[in-house]
């Protein structure tokens, strides 16, 4: 009994760790907490384990139970059906083939088990088979998630579609010729098709024949093309979704905002960035075309006044977010699989053995319990009930994506009222994409952090991540509508291509010749660093400080509020995500580390922060700032905006125009995978705009640095 008891409790264990995954899988694009990410990193670590002992247990234990192998089924079938989690890291998708063979001797263990217990009684064998027919289809699911995934099957699948634009630049397509970004004429960009590419044993079998009966025909050699063929009138691309203007696509009726239409746009774009991951190149006309969808489509309703109501930038942060989920989706769970063409007749034929499987296994239990009146009926982790939560599936962005890809290509469903209602009521639902949220740290309220040498030591950094000094974060704040029609604003108005690191913004504001001092160091980390303390030390200035309330003073308020959120933020990121700056991270962490030390030395006997504002008001000025230290150079710049700007609302509308051009130039990165990396860890809100400045090929000017 203690050995019973001791399975089943592993068995629980499993069961409810499996279930966690199922339902919690998928929020890490929704949260940013370190301590969720330890338990969602826990159980996806500890299930697989706990189940192979478990299953050790079960085959040596000496008691016979023959409930045994209906657990351990229920439980291998519960590891596969955690759709919402295929990998937990990338570094997961590259172990597929580790991964396979353990299903694989996993497999074998279950099926000595149940060899060892049952015979040839019917119900049983029932339950098996179909329940066999179910974990074959989850570990395949799973199996094939990991290796699309992986860079090797990236990069081999996304060939067609880079071939696909690469044509369509030749014949006048997507990426050449004149394009409407508002009504998406010679916007061909793939929605979906291309996945029915493959060739399968049929197709062999049916030009192997009509090659042999030609054979001894001579016909010119066709014209070498080393590129991969698609057929055009099988493929769903934006413009034919938008020439679709039945009831549910209708731009007069059912979708006048275009909300159905840009999920498929952002499924297209998707795919774009997808091919940036896989190293693919784009044609230069096809940049100019999406910078021209983005500038004119996208942002088209921005206009040159900010006002407090505007919202119109909405459309381009929506298709953005709804985009990364795709991407994040593709990387860490299977609805990509799912999704396949053909995968959802394999989803029914999973259903019904499932219908199957529980009818026999009630019969099995009403057996046992019969034949074992004096034996305690051990309750059934019912791993089976996790696998069959189809509302995390059924709305998820791939489901809408393809119904609405349905509809277009169905002639029979348009005007079908019912179909359009079930599709409308799919496609208005929608998850919280990510985290939205923009994480804050503040240099002066944190220098002088020292973590816990308990954990933070030489010894535990082979375990855990370490904390260096200073590195403290403040709390997040939500994601303000002033900074995103602050940065959207600046997008929509920016003049060319090439990004500067803020000096655009003072000469506009005609400060440049004074203050174009503090953009020339060396690295960008120092940039930041040195404008972020200048932007504290104004925030603590009676004579320039904001009211933070936005109904009171609009214009004085919301350029205080952009400053200060996005000059907390981008100090996040150097301290915190240093991989998403254009720095390396190495040098990052240096002169930060440095600055600290700087700053302990600078406030030495400052107690509190009205002391070390106090100090900086203090500190003299000289000409040679440029060899100062970085927090002298901070001070200096501070002193310099309070004291040489006459007006003081001028000193919020500086800093919020530097803040929102920096952060636009540190945006365009070239390390793909670390922004895929922190989609799972709750988003970035500088990812969205590298996804947005990648498709317009906008990249940063090298030359005033």
């Amino acid at each position: 009994m203690g050995m019973l008891l001791q399975i089943e409790l592993l068995a629980i264990f499993t069961a409810f760790l499996l279930l966690f995954l199922v339902i919690f899988g998928s929020w890490r694009r929704r949260c940013n907490n370190k301590k969720f990410r330890l338990v969602i990193f826990t159980a996806y670590t500890l299930s697989t384990y706990v189940l192979t002992y478990a299953l050790g247990l079960m085959r040596d234990a000496s008691l016979r139970n023959e409930l045994f192998p209906v657990w351990a089924m229920f439980l291998l079938v519960a590891l596969g059906s955690a759709d919402s989690i295929s990998a937990y890291s990338l570094e997961d998708n590259e172990q597929w083939k580790s991964y396979n063979w353990q299903l694989v001797i996993k497999s074998i263990w279950l099926f000595l088990l149940i060899d060892l217990y049952f015979s040839d009684r019917s119900n049983e064998m029932i339950a098996t088979e179909c329940l066999f027919l179910v974990l074959a289809v989850k570990y395949d699911e799973r199996a094939q998630a990991l290796l699309a995934a992986s860079r090797h099957s990236l990069e081999r699948d996304s060939k067609v579609v880079a071939d696909y634009m690469s044509r369509e630049h030749e014949s006048g397509g997507a990426s050449s010729g004149e394009v409407d970004p508002v009504t998406m004429t010679g916007y061909t960009y793939l929605v979906r098709g291309e996945e029915e590419r493959w060739v399968n044993a049929f197709v062999l079998a049916k030009r192997f024949i009509k090659r042999w009966c030609l054979g001894k025909k001579k016909k010119a050699a066709p014209e070498r093309d080393y590129r991969m063929p698609l057929k055009k009138d099988k493929l769903i691309t934006i413009e034919k979704v938008w020439k679709c203007e039945e009831g549910l696509l209708s731009s007069q009726g059912g979708d006048p905002h275009n909300e159905l239409k840009d999920i498929c746009l952002s499924f297209a774009l998707f795919k774009l960035l997808r091919l940036r991951y896989a190293g693919y190149p784009l044609p230069q006309q096809a940049h100019e075309n999406a910078r021209k969808l983005i500038h004119d489509g996208l942002l088209s309703q921005i206009h040159d006044e900010l006002l407090p109501h505007e919202d119109d930038y909405k459309r381009a942060f929506r298709v953005v977010e709804v985009e990364l989920t795709f991407l994040f989706d593709y990387f860490y769970t299977k609805y990509g699989i799912i999704f396949w063409p053909g995968r959802l007749l394999i989803k029914l034929m999973e259903f019904m053995s499932v219908v199957m499987g529980i009818w026999a296994t009630t019969s099995l239990l009403k057996d046992y319990k019969r034949l074992n009146n004096n034996r305690q009926l051990v309750t059934m982790p019912n791993g089976l009930s996790v696998d069959e939560l189809f509302i995390f599936m059924g709305f998820s962005e791939w489901a809408k994506v393809t119904l609405i890809c349905k509809y277009v290509q169905k002639k029979s469903w348009q005007g079908n009222l019912q179909i359009e209602r079930m599709i409308k009521a799919i496609c208005r639902h929608l998850l919280k994409p990510w985290e939205r949220k923009l994480h804050q740290y503040s240099f002066l309220e944190s220098y002088f952090y020292k973590p816990s040498r308990l954990l933070n030591n030489e010894s535990m950094a082979a375990y855990i991540d370490q904390t260096r000094d200073g590195q403290r974060q403040s709390s997040p704040i939500k994601l303000p509508k002033e900074v995103k029609q602050a940065v959207f604003h600046a997008l929509k108005f920016k003049s060319n291509t090439k990004l500067e690191n803020g000096q655009a913004s003072l000469r506009e504001n005609n400060v440049f010749e004074k203050l174009s001092w503090a953009c020339l160091p060396k690295t960008q980390t120092q940039v930041i660093m040195v404008w972020h303390i200048a932007t504290s030390f104004c925030k603590h200035q009676p004579l320039v400080r904001s009211d933070s309330s936005i109904s009171s003073n609009f214009p004085r308020s919301r350029n205080f509020l952009v400053a200060i959120s996005l000059s907390k933020y981008l100090a996040y990121l150097l301290v915190f995500a240093p991989q998403l700056l254009p720095d390396h991270p190495y040098v990052a962490e240096y002169v930060f580390d440095w600055v600290v030390i700087e700053a302990r030395y600078f406030f030495e006997g400052c107690k509190n922060l009205k002391d070390r504002v106090t100090r900086m008001k203090r500190m003299g000025s000289d000409n040679s700032m440029l060899d100062k230290k970085i927090i002298e150079q901070g001070v200096e710049l501070g002193n310099q905006l309070v004291n040489d700007v006459k007006d003081k609302e001028m000193i919020w509308k500086i800093l919020a125009d530097f803040w929102v051009e920096l952060l636009l130039y540190v945006a365009p990165s070239d390390n793909t995978k670390a922004h895929v990396e922190h989609l799972a860890k709750g988003g970035e809100f500088v990812t969205h705009l590298w996804a947005l400045l990648s498709h317009a090929g906008i990249q940063r000017d090298h030359s005033g640095v």
